[in-house]
């Protein structure tokens, strides 16, 4: 038991130096109303993996391959069908996209000669903007990027295979994932506690972080939109041609 323990520790030290989760988590604390409200991701993230651990451990994730492997071979031609037409409306949501830019850029040129440009109330409205991202919000991301991210975690997978050596009961394995999952989240908490003692600097630079992303969301918004239009459409065609 101890030695599975120490490979519980180590293992999980080496998952928790996750760059996308601690990215995203920098990102979202800019982002929020409330500090506190940061934890909507926190603890979804770890409850998440937890589960992840509980539903492979007990040969449920077989289970739910299974179903959803005889799902696709029932309604597959009618997913991939849902799928071209989402892709179609994601690319009809580009030229959308790209009318709006063309029309917001002659309202900026317009205003710009009318007035001049007050840099400081732009920077307060545009910190203003920053906290936007509501509790609910914060909850589904967590769920949804550790999910996303628990088919590539092999730190995780490896400590699962160790985990499936040995016969234990339901706390013992209850104990040793919730021990896993906490080390696991540890650097978020870091980052939440580094952030409250110096909310000031933070919310400068994420400020400045804001400004920049907003003179590049012209372009980065429809490029984003028209590569996954595309994607889906290509992926929906090539499998109802087969």
């Amino acid at each position: 038991m101890l030695g599975l323990l120490i490979t519980t520790i180590l293992t999980s030290a080496a998952d928790s130096l996750n760059p996308i989760a601690i990215t995203q988590q920098f990102v979202l604390q800019g982002m929020v109303k409330k500090p506190k409200h940061i934890w909507f991701f926190i603890i979804p993230t770890g409850v998440t993996n937890l589960i992840g651990g509980f539903l492979a451990y007990f040969g449920l994730i077989t289970f739910v391959s299974d179903f959803l492997g005889k799902l696709m071979n029932e309604y597959g031609q009618m997913l991939y069908t849902f799928e071209l037409i989402l892709g179609i409306v994601f690319l009809i949501a580009l030229f959308h996209l790209i009318h709006n830019t063309k029309i917001e850029s002659l309202k900026s040129q317009i205003l710009s000669l009318n007035s001049g440009d007050n840099k400081k109330n732009d920077e307060t409205e545009t910190a203003g903007k920053i906290k936007s991202v509501s509790p609910t919000a914060l909850l589904a991301l967590g769920i949804c990027a550790t999910i996303s991210e628990l088919t590539t975690a092999l730190p995780y997978f490896a400590f699962l295979a160790v985990l499936f050596n040995y016969q234990l009961s339901f706390i013992q394995v209850a104990f040793i994932l919730v021990v896993y999952n906490t080390i696991y989240t540890s650097p978020l908490l870091i980052l939440y506690f580094v952030y409250i003692k110096s909310q000031d600097k933070f919310d400068r630079l994420y400020t400045i972080i804001k400004a920049k992303i907003t003179k590049w969301s012209n372009i980065i918004a429809p490029t984003a939109v028209g590569l996954i239009g595309c994607l889906m459409v290509y992926h929906s065609v090539s499998l109802l041609l087969k």
